[in-house]
């Protein structure tokens, strides 16, 4: 058996998720976790941290910062290499550009292979040009600590090797579900019909970008209504900007929401809307094929290696309220395009499957560790 030790700054939103899957996924006979991990972002990973405790894993809490802060994450890497040199592990899985960090230079110490999954390196994000060279620069400098990288998007697996990783190391593994019960599609064909955001209301994930383009989509549509599931810094700003134009009456902002009724949220919406600045691989597109609901998304990221246009979902440019606009006009007057796109969609998850990541990330873990391929994961 071997023992990995999964480590995570960013406990919030699909990092959250996709540690939590595969924490819970991995083969328990072959694998043992360990965590290293921050509950900065969110007090509420502590439920997650409970329930691995529960299961009889170590948990060690690190006072991890996201941006740089030299002292602070001076103090958070000894902390690591401490649990690296209790927990003794056979490799290390950082999740995250400053789990990613802390743990390659962790590694290097304490003579541990690191496998690294980004979720989105940091310099693909908004941010200038002097912010974007540093983080290009801070990763082709952590290169050498790093293992394999696990990339959840085409668009992160290019990066990756334009930083100088060979072919070799770059893995690309998108994220998975597993099934879930959410019935049959259906397709609502009346005027009161609903648009649905799900997820934090901060820049990155485009609330401002829908309020936008929904101005446009009640003028013609005017019995169209519009949900925001979520919270985050933009709740209030959006809010007041959405009561004092046409959308007073048209939105609704709902408030946090379990991260376990994504799907059932979603079920109760007839067009789900993705308009993010930048992403990984988004759970959401995910779980909105699983409730059978069809997609808008922006073009970003790994949205591209999910939506085929006008297959399963309809991909539009990103920061573009417009088109936005436009997309969901098509669709909210086409209930036969709705039911098209939300059956392909459907379809689109048998190749993304979290049995299937998991088999895939334990392969890696199996190369690092010097042991061979397993049948099932050689298939």
């Amino acid at each position: 058996m071997k023992t990995v030790l999964q480590v995570l700054e960013a406990t919030e939103g699909g990092t959250r998720r996709h540690l939590r899957d595969l924490v819970g996924a991995l083969d328990p006979a072959a694998f043992r976790c360990a965590l290293a991990v921050s509950c900065r972002r969110d007090p509420d990973f502590q439920a997650d941290l409970a329930a691995w405790r529960a299961r009889g894993l170590a948990v060690t809490e690190l006072a991890m910062r996201r941006g740089v802060s030299p002292f602070a994450d001076l103090a958070a890497l000894a902390g690591l290499v401490g649990c690296v040199r209790r927990v003794r592990p056979d490799l290390i899985h950082a999740h995250s550009a400053k789990a990613g960090a802390l743990a390659r230079a962790a590694g290097a110490l304490c003579r541990v292979p690191v496998v690294y999954t980004p979720h989105a390196f940091p310099f693909l994000m908004e941010g200038g040009p002097r912010r974007r060279a540093f983080y290009r620069w801070v990763e082709r400098l952590a290169r050498r600590g790093t293992a394999v990288v696990i990339a959840v998007s085409r668009e992160e697996e290019a990066a990756a090797l334009a930083l100088g990783y060979a072919r070799e190391r770059v893995v690309l593994i998108p994220n998975g579900v597993a099934p879930c019960e959410a019935g049959e599609v259906v397709i609502r064909d009346t005027a009161a019909l609903r648009v649905g955001f799900v997820g934090r209301l901060t820049r990155q994930k485009g609330p401002d970008l829908l309020l936008d383009a929904m101005q446009e989509v009640v003028v013609h549509l005017p019995h169209v209504r519009v949900v925001f599931y979520g919270d985050g810094p933009m709740a209030a700003p959006l809010r007041a900007r959405a009561e004092q134009g046409p959308l007073a009456n048209p939105a609704r902002f709902a408030g946090p929401f379990a991260q376990s009724d994504a799907v059932s949220l979603l079920r109760g919406v007839d067009v789900a809307v993705v308009p993010s600045r930048w992403e990984g691989c988004p759970y959401v597109l995910l779980e909105a094929f699983q409730a059978g609901v069809p997609v808008v998304a922006a073009a970003v990221g790994g949205v591209i290696d999910l939506v085929r246009h006008g297959e399963n979902g309809l991909c539009v440019p990103p920061e573009d309220p417009e088109a936005l606009g436009d997309a969901l006009l098509t669709l909210l007057r086409d209930a036969v395009l709705r039911r098209k796109l939300a059956e392909q969609g459907r379809a689109t998850l048998a190749a993304l499957t979290l049995a299937q990541m998991v088999s895939r990330v334990e392969q890696v873990y199996r190369g690092v560790c010097g042991e061979p391929p397993t049948a099932a994961a050689a298939r």
